[in-house]
């Protein structure tokens, strides 16, 4: 059995052995990611509302803006109000059993 430190010196070597190749492959991959959504978004926008609505064909660059907007208006604030796991619903449970009431979330049903 290896320990934490060993597979971690592991992990580094072969970072450094092949972080030649993955940086360029990560860029790669990340530029044709960028330029497939952009085309993506332009022509879902082309089949679908320009069909439907008779609105003109979109640009790259409109079909990127749509998509920053999109993220701005539907995922701004969008975060937990309560936390979630395991590790939250055992301390929940312990709190509820303390307090007598209900074994869980599931009981308050």
């Amino acid at each position: 059995m290896t320990t934490y430190e060993e597979r971690r010196e592991r992990r580094r070597r072969f970072l450094r052995r092949n972080l030649v190749w993955i940086v360029p492959l990560g860029a790669l991959a990340a530029a044709s990611m960028f330029v497939g959504v952009g085309f993506l978004v332009t022509w879902l926008w082309r089949v679908t509302v320009g069909d439907i609505f008779g609105f003109k064909a979109i640009s790259f660059w409109q079909a990127w803006g749509l998509i920053l907007l999109s993220q701005i208006l539907f995922k701004a604030n969008m975060q937990r109000t309560m936390p979630v796991g395991p590790m939250y619903r055992r301390a929940y449970e312990r709190a509820a059993s303390a307090a007598g009431g209900p074994a869980g979330p599931e009981a308050e049903v």
